[in-house]
């Protein structure tokens, strides 16, 4: 593991020299912080009869559940909101393992390190997972770290049943299994892009393509038509965990040393 571990802090040193994967790795926690928390400070001072027309009748259907019994609108509201929020700091582990991933792997590319390295004595799989560690560990660490911050700030923000909800055990089972499990598909996705494309603005933008699912979640989260659960997140991760093992065949396939020695072009 030493040659493992070796693997990582060099990707840490020469990923982190590029001021745009480092501020980005700062900005979007706290920009999801903030617009968590500032949504919550201010659906909590808004007036509870500003719910529309509209949309009473799907509040009364809501408010018939019993996951939201005894609750006023106002509440029912703010947690189907912050439902949607939670896909929001799971695109943390999406998005920031693939800036990391693309630029190590085609930086490699570009300046023809890779064949040096692989003259060494370490193993492909060592390589492989010291690249993956170097992306995965930062993301998952600061996607919970953002989630801890969330949580002691809404402490003083919102209602008992809304702050039970982000300690519930969907969220938990949300930001500590489905995240590390997302982060390391978007390792894998960076990995085989970057086989392939030479340009790691063009690979982070097709590897951008991963969140769209996330965001077509949280729509019809935030409109209570899907009720989050802890089944649900059971059964995603269970799908991500399989497509993991997928994606990583393929990776290492393309991770060998034939291959990088004569078709990564």
């Amino acid at each position: 593991m030493n040659k493992v571990w070796l693997v990582v802090r060099k990707e840490w040193r020469e990923v982190f020299k590029d001021k745009i994967i480092l501020w980005a790795s700062i900005v979007l926690p706290i920009l999801f912080i903030g617009l968590t928390v500032g949504t919550l400070y201010f659906m909590e001072r808004a007036d509870p009869s500003s719910v529309g027309a509209n949309d009473l009748g799907a509040m009364e259907q809501l408010l018939l559940r019993p996951e939201f019994a005894g609750m006023e609108p106002g509440t029912v509201v703010q947690i189907l909101m912050l439902n949607q929020y939670l896909f929001y700091y799971l695109m943390l582990p999406l998005m920031l393992p693939l800036f990391v991933a693309v630029y190590s792997i085609i930086g490699e590319k570009l300046q023809r390190t890779l064949e040096p390295l692989l003259a060494t004595p370490i193993e492909v799989w060592e390589l492989l997972l010291g690249k993956t560690l170097s992306g995965v560990l930062p993301a998952v660490a600061l996607t919970w770290a953002s989630y801890i911050v969330t949580v002691l700030l809404s402490v003083f923000l919102v209602q008992p049943p809304v702050l039970a909800v982000m300690v519930s055990p969907t969220w938990l089972l949300a930001i500590l299994v489905m995240a590390p499990l997302l982060s390391v598909t978007s390792v894998t996705v960076g990995v085989i892009i970057s086989s392939r494309v030479n340009d790691v603005r063009l690979a982070e933008q097709l590897g951008g393509v991963l969140v769209l699912p996330l965001i077509g979640i949280s729509v019809p989260v935030l409109m209570g038509r899907l009720l989050l659960s802890t089944s649900l997140f059971l059964i995603g991760a269970a799908a991500v965990a399989l497509l993991n093992v997928g994606l990583l065949y393929v990776g290492i396939k393309l991770f060998q040393r034939e291959t990088i020695l004569t078709r990564w072009k």
